[in-house]
């Protein structure tokens, strides 16, 4: 009899251990969001004409990775879970002589890269990172 009883001391024991044990693991704070950035992209022009261009969130002009667009004025927002390094690309054709266009990429509200060239000419092209 005296093991029996020592058998359901011993049970308890276990149980109630089971049950702070789940109950701290039901109590704990969920882990923090990951970071996200903010990354914007912009391109505007004086002049008419064709404007396109392309960008990358990260890594090269060119790569599989890239979007292209068209038409100015041009901006995106997005959010992205890793460091960025952004780059943006843009040029003109069919602009009168003198026109400007310019490039502006900002990540989390603050500008890391910006250029303005006169067109016709040189693609204008922003890289952070």
């Amino acid at each position: 009899m005296a093991g029996t009883r020592w058998s359901r001391v011993a049970a308890a024991l276990l149980g109630a251990s089971v049950v702070l044990v789940g109950a701290g693991a039901c109590s704990s704070e969920p882990p923090p969001p990951a970071r996200q950035y903010t990354v914007q992209f912009s391109v505007t022009g004086t002049g008419g004409g064709n404007v396109f261009g392309r960008y990358v969130t990260v890594g090269e002009l060119g790569s599989t990775a890239e979007t292209n667009f068209s038409g100015v004025p041009y901006e995106l927002t997005l959010t992205t879970p890793y460091p960025p390094a952004p780059k943006l690309q843009a040029g003109a054709v069919g602009v009168p002589p003198g026109s400007r266009l310019s490039c502006r990429i900002s990540v989390d509200g603050q500008t890391v890269a910006s250029q303005t060239i006169s067109v016709p000419g040189q693609d204008v092209i922003c890289r952070a990172g």
